[in-house]
C-alpha cells in the first residue's frame, strides 16, 4: 500500500499534530526540528535526559514532509498516533504530559506508554466508556494504526466524538479509496 494513500488519508482528516514515540522511531523528530516545526518533549522536566527517547508533541498542520517521513520511517506505525484538538500546543502539552504519569495505588509514580498504539489501543478499547472519554478528551480525534496483522496495510483505528458530540466511538480510516 503506498504511503500516498495513507498521508493523503490523513491530510484530508485534518490531522494538526503527531504524537512521536521517538524511542522506537526517532527520524520524524529529527525531521521537524531541521524543518524548525514546533515540537514539545512530553516527558516532566526531571525526566529532560530521556526527552529524545520519550513522547513528542509536533505540530504538523498538513506538513506532508514530516507526514511522509514518519510514514516512510515507522511502516506499522508503532510510534505515531495522529490527532486533531482544538486546544493549543501548550495546553494540548500540559493535557497529554499528565497521561504519561500515572499515580500508582502506592502512591508512586510510574511512566505509562499511552503514546504506544500497541499500549493505547487495547487501553482504550478495554476501558469502561467514562474512563475512555475522559483519557480522549483533549482530542477531536485520534488516529493511530490498526493493530490487527490483516488490516494494518488497508485502514488506521480512528476515535472520534458521536455526531452528538457525548461519546467517543471507534470507527476506521481507510486507505484504500482512490486519490
Amino acid at each position: 500500500m503506498s504511503n500516498a494513500r495513507r498521508q493523503h488519508a490523513l491530510i484530508h482528516k485534518g490531522v494538526q499534530w503527531l504524537i512521536l514515540d521517538a524511542a522506537a522511531c526517532p527520524e520524524p523528530l529529527w525531521f521537524a526540528r531541521g524543518a524548525g516545526l514546533n515540537a514539545l518533549s512530553l516527558f516532566r522536566q526531571q525526566d529532560e535526559d530521556l526527552a529524545d527517547s520519550g513522547p513528542w508533541l509536533i505540530a504538523i498542520d498538513r506538513e506532508s514532509g514530516v507526514i511522509d517521513v514518519c510514514l516512510r520511517k515507522d511502516p506499522l506505525g508503532h510510534g505515531s498516533l495522529w490527532i486533531t484538538s482544538s486546544l493549543s500546543q501548550k495546553a494540548l502539552a500540559e493535557e497529554l504530559r499528565a497521561r504519561v504519569y500515572a499515580r500508582l495505588p502506592s502512591g508512586e509514580t510510574a511512566r505509562f506508554r499511552w503514546y504506544d498504539p500497541r499500549v493505547l489501543s487495547p487501553y482504550l478499547e478495554d476501558s469502561p466508556p467514562l474512563r475512555r472519554d475522559e483519557f480522549l478528551a483533549p482530542f477531536d480525534a485520534l488516529i493511530h494504526a490498526d493493530l490487527n496483522p490483516y488490516q494494518h496495510r488497508y485502514q488506521y483505528q480512528l476515535w472520534q466524538r458521536n455526531e452528538a458530540g457525548e461519546i467517543f466511538v471507534l470507527r476506521h480510516l481507510s486507505f484504500m479509496e482512490e486519490i
